[in-house]
């Protein structure tokens, strides 16, 4: 794998390119093999992170933090398989009502159609349930990778007999405790969109309308029968397609109206300026003052050709090597030059020619750039205090040519302060939604289905 930014070669795992510093975008792998569900997530691009905002606010789970993984390798921190014990039912009025929440299939069929939650007036079925509650699963392994069994999740062993994290819920109780926090978090945004007039976009309407026949071609594709059966070999013979239509209905519904919620706030600077000082320590804490800048930057890189490779594996160029990628550096930007002086215009000629896969896509763009971050002399150009707005130039660093377009210096502590308030408003709405229309759960009538994964190996 290379960096993104510099192209360097990277080891695997790392978090950091150790040539330019930039962090690195960890691949996500299910430590549970090939399960198809990846499929239908590609097809459907359910947004993790927005999911993990709206259906994760209101948990009764404390967030965890990825940043904070334990060190892989040592003994502690990997899930070993423990005894298959079922702990003791609990409080009827919470998740610990039952040891475990596994039935047969026979069962768990049998009880699809049984309301276990209400959120205002909108019912949860059981069957329903089976895709919230699974979907948590399958988002704490995409976002988590490697780390899930670092974390203690031993996908290979019955859910209903592992403890979780917090050291008092198993997994299966942990997961379903989200599941239903999720799944009311979407409904109670959903019954507020409809109560305020909200209509989703068509380009929104026709994609979901579009789902079946995607899915079940993706189905195929992979070598199931229909969609439907690819669904129930992830989340159990009680998961149903017209369930998980349902879910991504719901999703896209919440995260829209919630989004047109965000767009609506607006934030005076005296808003910004009193937030950033109610949270001055934590933010001075973590190397943030009002001298901090951000920096927003569009780049065109080029890497020299031929080079040789050394006895450690590096590669080195030489001088004409060097001055070849220099001239067609120059050429870049003598043709950019030449044209309309647009920032559209040095995107597109970014998508063009720059080699650099991180930015490429969007136009060379990043945004919110902060010292230390990228290889210095390209920071040294970026931070240039005269630099103004449509300033072009050449930097060499050790990985290329980069043809520079400035867009724009920030003051960071008021981009930060300002996207924390509306974080925070954001949650808000959500809080408010989930007062709006409170949630009661039966979890006497909660039935699960089970997913063998060593089997499916």
């Amino acid at each position: 794998m290379n960096c993104k930014f510099c192209n360097a070669e990277l080891e695997a795992g790392a978090t950091k390119c150790p040539a330019c510093g930039t962090e690195v975008e960890q691949e996500n792998k299910l430590s549970a093999g090939k399960i198809a569900l990846l499929a239908v997530l590609a097809v459907a691009a359910v947004a993790v992170v927005v999911a993990l905002i709206m259906g994760g606010l209101n948990s009764t789970q404390e967030p965890l933090n990825a940043t904070e993984a334990p060190t892989a390798g040592t003994e502690e921190s990997v899930a070993e398989t423990t005894e298959a014990t079922i702990p003791a039912d609990g409080n009827p009025d919470d998740v610990t009502c039952k040891g475990s929440y596994t039935v047969t299939d026979e069962e768990v069929l049998a009880a699809q159609s049984t309301v276990v939650a209400t959120a205002g007036n909108s019912e949860l079925t059981n069957g329903e349930l089976q895709v919230y509650y699974w979907m948590q699963f399958y988002d704490f392994l995409d976002m988590y990778s490697s780390y899930a069994s670092m974390l203690g999740l031993n996908v290979y062993q019955s859910l209903d007999t592992q403890i979780s994290l917090d050291g008092s819920l198993t997994w299966q109780q942990y997961f379903l405790d989200s599941g239903l926090s999720t799944w009311h978090s979407y409904e109670a945004l959903c019954l507020e969109a409809e109560a305020n007039g909200f209509v989703m976009d068509a380009e929104y309407r026709d994609y979901l309308d579009a789902l079946p026949a995607t899915l079940n071609d993706t189905a195929v594709s992979s070598g199931f029968e229909n969609a439907q059966e690819m669904l129930q070999a992830d989340m159990g013979p009680g998961a149903t397609l017209e369930s998980y239509l349902q879910f991504l209905e719901n999703y896209y519904k919440g995260y829209l109206y919630y989004s047109e919620c965000l767009e609506s706030i607006e934030l005076t600077d005296d808003e910004v300026a009193a937030y950033y000082d109610e949270h001055v320590a934590d933010y001075e804490a973590n190397g943030l003052t009002k001298d901090t800048r951000f920096i927003d930057v569009r780049h065109i890189l080029l890497t020299p050709e031929g080079g040789t490779t050394n006895e450690d594996g590096t590669v080195s160029y030489s001088e004409e090597e060097w001055e070849a990628c220099r001239v067609a550096a120059q050429a870049v930007l003598d043709e950019y030059l030449a044209g309309e002086l647009t920032e559209e215009r040095f995107a597109e000629l970014a998508g063009q020619y720059s080699v650099d896969t991180g930015s490429n896509a969007n136009g060379g763009l990043y945004t919110d750039v902060y010292e230390g971050q990228m290889v210095e002399p390209f920071e040294n150009w970026c931070f240039d205090a005269s630099r103004t707005y449509g300033e072009t130039g050449l930097v060499q660093t050790t990985y290329g040519y980069h043809v520079m377009f400035f867009v724009e210096s920030k003051a960071a502590w008021y981009e930060t302060a300002w996207s924390d308030l509306i974080a925070e408003r954001g949650e808000q709405v959500v809080d408010n939604a989930m007062a709006a229309h409170p949630l009661t759960v039966d979890y006497s009538a909660i039935a699960l289905g089970n997913v063998d994964f060593a089997a499916a190996e």
